[in-house]
């Protein structure tokens, strides 16, 4: 979260950018990268990451500011 200039920079561009990158295909490709020989993640696990991040941006960035700030 360093690049951000300010407050409102970040507020403003972590939800989009959030969105855009923590996507199920991200997801299953990250972990069949890290699957054992034979072996892929089950859809089932990527739906459930798909469920766990839609609209989780601004709620990140709450979690952030009350984490570091309040």
């Amino acid at each position: 979260m360093g690049k951000y200039a300010s407050w409102n920079d970040l507020e403003k561009n972590v939800p989009v950018a959030y969105q855009e990158k923590a996507t199920p295909e991200a997801f299953r490709t990250g972990m069949n990268g890290i699957a054992p020989s034979g072996l892929k993640v089950k859809e089932g696990r990527v739906n459930h990451y798909r469920d766990g991040v839609d609209g989780k941006g601004p709620v990140m960035v709450n979690g952030y500011k009350r984490a570091m700030f309040e």
